[in-house]
């Protein structure tokens, strides 16, 4: 309606997305120089956080790239701070989880009161 033609964007999108994810495989793989196929296991939970933290919702909605830039640069942070402590890998896989679940009760704190706020502005 406003002009945008979604499909050839959309496309697009999912293109670009696709491209940008084998450059990066194909960094990992230099890096690491050999390619096992459980190579990338690990981030996971790490991706997850990121996004959370970014302000991405579990349930749908929306999400901005700045919030998710913003939460990777949070838990690479915590990273450094975890390794450079000296903790091994359970511990940084601990506060992964905690940080997940803190981000995932503050949101449904937050959303609950939305909903109040809106609810009160209906009637």
């Amino acid at each position: 309606m406003m002009g945008v033609p979604v499909a050839r964007t959309r496309l697009l999108l999912f293109v670009l997305m696709g491209l940008m994810s084998a450059v990066v495989g194909v960094f990992v793989s230099l890096e690491m120089s050999s390619w096992w196929p459980n190579q990338g296991q690990g981030y996971m939970l790490l991706v997850f956080a990121s996004v959370f933290i970014g302000g991405t919702s579990v349930l749908g909605g929306r999400g901005t790239l700045l919030g998710t830039f913003f939460g990777a640069c949070i838990i690479g942070i915590l990273e450094a701070g975890i390794i450079s402590a000296g903790l091994a890998g359970f511990w940084t896989r601990l506060v992964y989880g905690i940080i997940i679940i803190a981000s995932l009760m503050i949101h449904s704190i937050l959303l609950k009161q939305h909903k109040g706020a809106w609810k009160r502005l209906i009637h």
